[in-house]
């Protein structure tokens, strides 16, 4: 076989692969989009479909299930959302270790704050009495929360030594997750803010306070 011919071919395949892949992400950008708007319940496959201008076949060749479907778009905006925690943190001094615990709390209020936390919500409220979205869930959500966890961890920097950290963090994120569902009812950032400074004080002075007894 000739260089040209080959080298054509190549060019095929790559395109033809770079074509599947945005149908995916138009498929995954779109699935997130309806859960966000309509919830978990009125989205449909066909909706999604004709959100993403993409075929009913092109749907099913990928993700031959709803609930494939959905999972799959939680975790590619998850992994969307790595990149932006990475990004904010390397911006923060490396010796700034008041700004870090700062940041570790503002991120992860961020983050279930978001539009990823809305899509996750609705998962989460079906996966309750659908047995086969459980059991799809699942290790996304084992995987996801170790990532994150690991990630948050990272941008403490030396704080994550600290004895009581891995608590102040567990802590964090139930209150993150409850300020997000507190949201659905009542919109008010100010009471958000003012909640999430009073945590920021009391974790500095409970860190201070290890460090005193260890």
């Amino acid at each position: 076989m000739s260089q040209a011919p080959l080298a054509a071919s190549r060019r095929a395949r790559r395109t033809q692969e770079e074509r599947s892949a945005e149908t995916r992400a138009r498929l995954l950008d779109a699935t997130i989009e309806s859960l966000v708007a309509v919830g978990y319940a009125s989205t449909t496959t066909t909706g999604v479909c004709e959100r993403a201008g993409v075929s009913r076949g092109a749907q099913v060749h990928h993700f031959p299930r709803k609930q494939d479907l959905v999972v799959a778009a939680v975790a590619h905006l998850a992994a969307q959302h790595v990149p932006v925690l990475r990004a904010r943190a390397a911006a923060l001094p490396p010796d700034a270790k008041g700004d870090r615990l700062g940041a570790v709390i503002d991120l992860v209020a961020e983050t279930f704050g978001g539009p990823l936390f809305t899509a996750a919500l609705e998962l989460w409220i079906a996966a309750r009495t659908d047995a086969e979205l459980h059991g799809a869930l699942i290790p996304f959500e084992r995987g996801a929360g170790r990532g994150l966890v690991q990630l948050w961890r990272e941008i403490a920097g030396d704080l994550a030594e600290h004895p009581r950290f891995d608590a102040v963090l567990e802590l964090t994120m139930h209150i993150a997750r409850g300020m997000a569902l507190q949201k659905i009812l009542r919109s008010d950032d100010g009471a958000r803010r003012r909640a999430l400074a009073t945590w920021r004080e009391l974790v500095a002075q409970s860190l201070r306070a290890g460090v005193r007894k260890h």
